[in-house]
């Protein structure tokens, strides 16, 4: 859906609205990974001028979002499965940090909203809506993250969980994969609720991994078809 004007809006800077658009194109897939992004159609598109529009794409690529090539434009970065591997591993590293500073500082109540996030993710999962699943399950960890109470961790955990979506995501499951992620979803709450940290990261890092070896099969795939 098109902005009407964005240069009229306030609060948020021009440059900030421009990106937080072209990040919605992107997550959305109609500014798919690998793709290139056509200047002026996203120019025209947003109805801004173009160095708004360049000023956005410089952070973007700074966030690993785009690539600038000289002479031939910007594209989507695209991720190969050795580079979807390495964030992959490192973000399972970043959550599970998040978890030891949010766990101590969430009350019942910050367990009951996770805890509907992630239940309402399982039943998605159950019935086959992929597209609810990866939105709840980014919810879930995002709401982790916020509860860690630290900025830097926030914003890099943010940032990686953008990279992660243009890796690919979990488009079909095996019934086993289903169960074994509301099972893990099950302890991972009992164990947020018994305030039992070690477990609780031991846990998400697991859930993490699933969700890893899922994608990473994706490409083990993709490869052999080739």
């Amino acid at each position: 859906m098109p902005i009407k004007d964005l240069e009229k809006l306030g609060k948020k800077t021009l440059r900030e609205r421009i990106y937080e658009e072209v990040v919605r194109l992107i997550v959305s897939g109609e500014l798919p990974s690998g793709g290139w992004v056509d200047e002026k159609q996203v120019i025209d598109r947003l109805r801004v001028s173009r160095t708004p529009f360049r000023e956005a794409i410089g952070i973007l690529a700074k966030g690993g979002l785009v690539e600038i090539k000289p002479y031939r434009g910007f594209y989507v970065r695209s991720f190969s499965r050795n580079e979807t591997a390495d964030l992959y591993e490192l973000y399972k590293r970043l959550e599970c940090f998040a978890v030891e500073l949010a766990v101590p500082q969430m009350s019942d109540r910050d367990i009951r909203r996770v805890e509907n996030i992630l239940m309402e993710a399982v039943v998605a999962l159950q019935r086959g809506d992929m597209k609810t699943y990866v939105m709840r399950d980014r919810e879930f960890y995002q709401a982790i993250a916020e509860q860690s109470g630290n900025s830097a961790l926030i914003e890099a955990l943010a940032r990686f969980a953008l990279q992660i979506q243009l890796c690919g995501t979990v488009t079909n499951v095996s019934p086993e994969f289903a169960a074994r992620a509301a099972h893990g979803s099950d302890d991972i709450i009992l164990a947020f609720k018994a305030r039992d940290i070690p477990r609780a990261v031991f846990l998400v890092r697991a859930q993490i991994g699933h969700v890893q070896e899922a994608i990473l099969a994706h490409f083990a795939k993709e490869i052999a078809s080739r």
